[in-house]
């Protein structure tokens, strides 16, 4: 079964915009409004771009 995910252009151009702003990034919304998985579509962003989970 394939997920589908709603593109949150918007959103994400938010994101990275602040990427490299010393600043906490906070999302907040109701349950189930996709805050998780704009975090998940921000996650791959990184990955493309060659961020790697080493601190």
């Amino acid at each position: 079964m394939s997920v589908q995910r709603i593109e949150r252009k918007e959103y994400l151009d938010k994101l990275i915009a602040f990427r490299d702003k010393k600043l906490i990034k906070v999302v907040t919304g109701i349950r189930r409004c996709g805050k998780s998985t704009i975090m998940e579509i921000y996650q791959d962003y990184l990955r493309e771009q060659g961020v790697t989970g080493e601190a």
